[in-house]
């Protein structure tokens, strides 16, 4: 039913956004999402056993520094069966993987153990109910980018919410705003509208800082963008907003408001149906750690995507490990199955992974387990957001789901994550420390509050 001002509108036909020509899923561990006809490979001899079974058309290093020790990862394409050959490789020991493919939030429940949320609410102690989140009354679902149904017609599950008036101010403290990279979608375009900022797009709460322009910045993201297919062809915008776009730009709202003041870079590794390919990811990571001039080395990285994988990424594993061994401290989203099972780049033992908290406990979706390290709020969260998108989709009982002026309401591992981001932010400006430090007093501290499978209590 439309509302009075407001006529009715016949939607248009929606794009049948589709993974399948993207990705491919492996009968094997759980659901490993992977590119097709791609290996990953390191070693002279892993690239020539490689020749000999089969005849790769593509070579791609995924590191080109010629400073670059030891051997380097290289992408092959153009394999028939890329998990045959990652199989006979990994038989002889050598370094051979498949092409993962990661997603924003996550994939289908598959829980094998009790959830923490189970009962939870029989417990005395329930410190989550002074949830500041919890007042919107529209409970956005997260979105779930699945590989198990890659012919639906995927839809953003972002909600409008509410403008917020919020003063200009800038966390204080003795120690310095420390600088955090987003691995996400991109960044909602700039306010002027220029030739830099070709949309328009970017909401109030980020727009540029006069005497800091540079200090929020990141690769456009778009609300409607084309998508290529594997095979070359791009399916034209369509006009309904894109699946996860605008996620990193929720996710840099979110770290404003908690941490006001510190340097946000946001960098496109996420496509617009929510897929992420690992060698993207691979070099977006080495870029941040090997950074020209390297001043701007981030303290903290951002990751709000995952995915089951097959013998743990070796090859993202490295390099997480160069940007640890940077200085780089990484934080990541545990994903939305509900699910105990490991999910990376989350479940590496040097990165922080986080689950999320609902306002009366854990999530009901939210993944689980040992590899946990902290949890956070990540329910009906209200963030930036397009400063003015309206879609197709009709008004229903005076809601319009897809009018958004700015702000807008989500929920999922990915949105906890960056509260915790901003909570480590915000203890290294008023606790005058590093990175290292802060991980130490608001996750590590024995006297913290914590609920077994999801690690520590982190709000701000």
């Amino acid at each position: 039913m439309s509302s009075i001002d407001e006529p009715s509108r016949v939607p248009a036909p929606r794009r049948r956004a589709s993974l399948s020509d993207r990705i491919a899923v492996a009968p094997v561990g759980d659901g490993i999402a992977y590119v097709p006809g791609r290996v990953l490979v390191r070693g002279e001899e892993a690239e020539r056993r490689v020749g000999l079974l089969t005849d790769a058309t593509e070579r791609l290093e995924l590191d080109d520094r010629e400073e670059a020790e030891g051997p380097r990862w290289v992408q092959l394409g153009g394999l028939p069966d890329p998990l045959a050959t990652v199989e006979l490789l990994r038989a002889d020991g050598l370094e051979a993987q498949p092409e993962h493919v990661f997603f924003a939030h996550g994939c289908d429940p598959c829980a094998l153990a009790p959830h923490p949320s189970v009962g939870f609410g029989a417990l005395e102690a329930a410190p989550y109910r002074a949830n500041p989140y919890r007042a919107n009354p529209y409970r956005a679902n997260p979105y779930r980018a699945n590989p198990y149904r890659a012919n639906e017609a995927l839809m953003n599950s972002a909600m409008p919410a509410h403008g917020r008036e919020l003063p200009p101010r800038k966390l204080a403290g003795p120690g310095a705003h420390p600088l955090i990279t987003v691995l996400d979608t991109g960044l909602a375009g700039g306010s002027d509208g220029g030739a830099t900022n070709p949309d328009g797009q970017r909401p109030p709460l980020l727009y540029p800082d006069p005497a800091d322009p540079d200090r929020i910045s990141g690769e456009i993201d778009r609300p409607d963008a084309g998508i290529d297919s594997s095979t070359g062809v791009t399916s034209a915008a369509d006009t309904w907003l894109d699946p996860v776009a605008g996620h990193g730009t929720f996710i840099a709202g979110l770290i404003e408001q908690l941490a006001p003041g510190c340097r946000v870079r946001v960098r496109s590794v996420i496509g617009p149906l929510g897929d992420a390919r690992e060698t993207d990811v691979y070099k977006a990571i080495l870029a941040e750690a090997y950074p020209q001039p390297p001043a701007q080395r981030p303290a903290i990285l951002s990751m709000s995507f995952g995915g089951r994988v097959l013998a743990e990424a070796p090859a993202l594993r490295s390099a997480v490990a160069q940007a640890r061994a940077a200085g780089i401290l990484v934080v990541a989203s545990a994903g939305n199955d509900g699910s105990p099972l490991p999910q990376y780049p989350a479940a590496f033992d040097d990165v922080v992974a986080v689950a999320a908290l609902g306002p009366d406990g854990p999530a009901p979706w939210t993944n689980y387990g040992e590899w946990v390290d902290a949890c956070a709020p990540g329910v009906d969260l209200v963030s930036a957001f397009f400063a003015a998108f309206n879609g197709p989709s009709p008004v229903v009982n005076t809601l319009d789901p897809d009018h958004f002026a700015a702000w807008a309401t989500w929920s999922g591992t990915s949105f906890a994550a960056p509260v915790v981001v901003a909570a480590l932010a915000r203890e290294m400006v008023l606790g005058d420390c590093d990175a290292a430090a802060a991980v130490r007093r608001v996750i590590r501290a024995p006297h913290l509050l914590r609920i077994p499978c999801l690690g520590t209590v982190v709000n701000t």
